[in-house]
């Protein structure tokens, strides 16, 4: 027999390369960038990872100087670069978390999306897996302090890792051994440098005292002066007096930066959204509404309320404009700054209504694209009636695999848009945490999932939303079944079943008491469960309209019979269970119990033959927690037949996956191979 091992693993190394590209006309810093290959040439002498920090004001140029050092010594690194902006100073998004860098970095080495583990500490411990006897440079970019960047240190010596921050961070000094770079404002003569490349030294030396007010009002800050200069060249005829005049005038519409008050930047931002066309002004405008760390194509679509393709040129208008950036799989980022700034625009040039419409339309889209996932991935999910869809912003998936990339690549902005619409007051925030719960347990993104149920829990509470309200009740006692929380699943849970007994809604009354044989099962009161799930069975008989979860209360009522011996009525009930069960996620679960009764009663055969059927079905829909759980039971059943290697191999491809997950269910499959070993290896033992 053959077990597939996790996904995402692979004999071939992943090199990744993710620095950003080089500016053109980069001002040399040399002493900076001889500290940074000092210290590279001291890399692995004393067996330690080499840290050094830069620190800085925004704008300053810390990113712009990394990035051309590595580009000059990345060869050096033969095992790649790794590269992230930790967002830790946005003005709209939060800092990213060190569990958010290190799934980029795991998936950049290789890792499938849906083998990256579900916990901060499971991802560091993977990473620094990874890269252990490698050679990478890490470019962390934009640091909110020294606790965000800890877990992203690799634990062996050949890497170097580069921060920038904001902020001085002294933890990495005083504890890793960091070295500090302060890195200050561009002298005069450097900032005259840095227009003359771009303006020429002629164009300079005609308005030598405007070139001055430059200078003055940009105080020494590379972003502003870079800008100044674009817009200049961009403009041949036009005078350098006017633009050093609008750097005066304008300098009240937007906040200046901490370097005494001397410059401000809107201006600068100013020139070069003036340029743009009405539609890319407009667009612009409103890609600072969202608080997500970026956004798709289709999604700046919907924000903007026009198609994909005049929005793609839009979108292309304002990165040639240098006011957006494009990132792979046509997604799009700002500059802080930059979002700051068209927020400020946003609420200057554009009404109440033009924000809430076009916040309502990107949530709408979200909503409607994750309703699609669910219909792809799990049609039999009973999910909210729409009154009206939206044609323009509906999208539809042709296989499970494009609703499962569509996720992964936007769950993060989903779960901003949940909280952003929850903040907000709009209704269909607390929904779309709702929809999102599939696609979150399937991925097995258990914390997220407790989140944006909390989220919108408090949302629906807020806003009366009773309906909305009892099924979240729902999901945040599924979040804590899952992470093995069983005390405060049953507290949620009842408050559920409560509330969806004030409501009338039987159906939903019942698959409370179906899912509360779940939780008893784990807890050992078979009896119980075998009441609950009865009960289940008895008010679906009532009610009218589809059965929520069907096949879920036969599973518990059947699996809790075998455990108290009664086979005949069990296997009665599970065999059901497996035919009605059309959830992809309630077959899965009915298979393993069914396998589990076989297993109970002896009969091995149909216990593995079952196992097999049930890992199968879940690697195919993607569920990995549950492939995990197949594989683990799939084991047992192997080896109380005495097929030893099977059982071997069929637990560490369980192990593998669970570890992935940073599930506590890692523990108990690690002590079943530590007695396998162990038996196999003792005196009595035969090979």
């Amino acid at each position: 027999m053959h077990i597939h091992g996790p996904a995402g693993s692979s004999s071939t190394r992943a090199v990744p390369r993710q620095l950003p590209a080089t500016v053109r006309h980069f001002i040399n810093r040399t002493v900076e960038q001889d500290a940074l290959t000092t210290l590279l040439k001291g890399a692995g002498n004393d067996h330690t990872v080499l840290v050094s920090t830069i620190d800085g004001l925004a704008g300053v140029g810390k990113s712009t100087l990394v990035v051309q050092w590595a580009h000059q010594v990345r060869e050096q690194f033969p095992d790649g670069e790794l590269y992230v902006n930790l967002r830790g100073f946005d003005p709209a998004a939060e800092p990213m978390s060190p569990a958010e860098a290190l799934a980029g970095f795991l998936t950049a080495l290789g890792v499938a999306p849906e083998a990256v583990p579900a916990t901060e500490e499971a991802r560091a411990a993977q990473f620094r897996t990874l890269v252990h006897g490698r050679r990478l440079l890490l470019v962390l970019d934009n640091a909110r302090d020294a606790d965000q960047v800890l877990p992203l240190l690799p634990g062996s010596p050949g890497c170097l890792v580069i921060v920038t921050s904001r902020q001085r961070l002294d933890g990495l000094v005083a504890h890793h051994g960091a070295q500090r770079l302060a890195l200050t404002t561009l002298t005069r003569d450097e900032g005259r440098q840095l227009l003359a490349r771009y303006l020429g030294s002629e164009r300079l030396a005609e308005a030598p005292e405007d070139v001055e007010a430059l200078l003055e009002h940009c105080a020494g800050l590379p972003l502003a002066l870079t800008l100044v200069a674009v817009q200049a060249a961009a403009e041949p005829d036009l005078p350098l007096e006017d633009l050093a005049a609008e750097l005066r005038d304008e300098r009240e519409r937007l906040d200046a930066l901490d370097v005494g008050g001397r410059t401000g930047i809107r201006a600068v931002f100013s020139w070069s959204y003036r340029t743009l066309s009405s539609d890319a002004a407009r667009l612009f405008r409103f890609l600072g509404l969202p608080n997500s760390p970026d956004i798709s194509l289709r999604a700046a679509a919907a924000l903007a309320g026009i198609d994909q393709r005049r929005v793609r040129r839009v979108l292309a208008e304002l990165c040639r404009a240098h006011l957006l950036t494009r990132r792979g799989g046509d997604r799009y980022i700002f500059h802080d700054l930059l979002r700051a700034y068209a927020r400020e625009r946003t609420h200057n040039d554009d009404t109440d209504q033009d924000r809430t419409a076009a916040l309502q339309r990107l949530l709408d889209y979200y909503f409607y694209a994750t309703y699609a996932a669910n219909q792809r991935l799990s049609p039999a999910r009973v999910l909210p009636d729409l009154d009206y869809i939206d044609k323009q912003l509906w999208r539809d998936f042709a296989t499970n695999d494009e609703a499962l990339a569509w996720w992964d690549a936007e769950h993060t902005s989903v779960l901003a848009a949940i909280r952003q619409a929850v903040a907000l007051r709009m209704g269909r925030g607390p929904w779309l945490a709702y929809v999102a719960t599939y696609p979150l347990k399937l991925r097995g993104l258990i914390d997220e999932l407790r989140s944006s149920s909390s989220d919108g829990l408090a949302g629906a509470k807020e806003m009366g939303d009773r309906a909305a309200q009892a099924r979240l009740l729902v999901d945040l006692s599924t979040a804590h079944y899952l992470r093995g929380e069983l005390d405060a699943s049953i507290h949620y849970h009842q408050s559920a079943a409560d509330l969806f007994t004030e409501l009338n809604e039987p159906r939903w009354a019942a698959k409370m008491h179906g899912s509360l044989g779940e939780i008893l099962l784990d807890l050992g009161r078979y009896a119980d469960a075998a009441t609950s799930a009865r009960e289940a069975l008895r008010m679906q008989d009532r009610s009218c309209g589809p059965i929520i979860d069907a096949g879920e209360a036969d599973t518990v009522l059947g699996i809790a019979l075998a455990h108290l011996g009664d086979f005949t009525t069990a296997f009665t009930h599970l065999h059901r269970a497996v035919d009605i069960s059309h959830g992809p996620m309630t077959h899965g679960y009915a298979l393993t119990n069914l396998g589990m009764a076989y297993l109970l009663k002896g009969d091995l055969d149909n216990a593995v033959r079952i196992y097999r059927r049930e890992v199968e079905h879940r690697r195919a829909i993607g569920h990995r927690l549950g492939e995990a759980t197949s594989l683990s039971k799939l084991g047992e059943a192997l080896h109380a037949g005495n097929a030893t290697e099977d059982a071997r191999e069929a637990w560490m491809a369980a192990l593998g996956i669970l570890d992935e997950l940073g599930h506590p269910d890692a523990e108990a499959v690690r002590t079943q191979l530590d007695s396998l070993d162990a038996s196999t290896s003792g005196p009595g033992s035969t090979d």
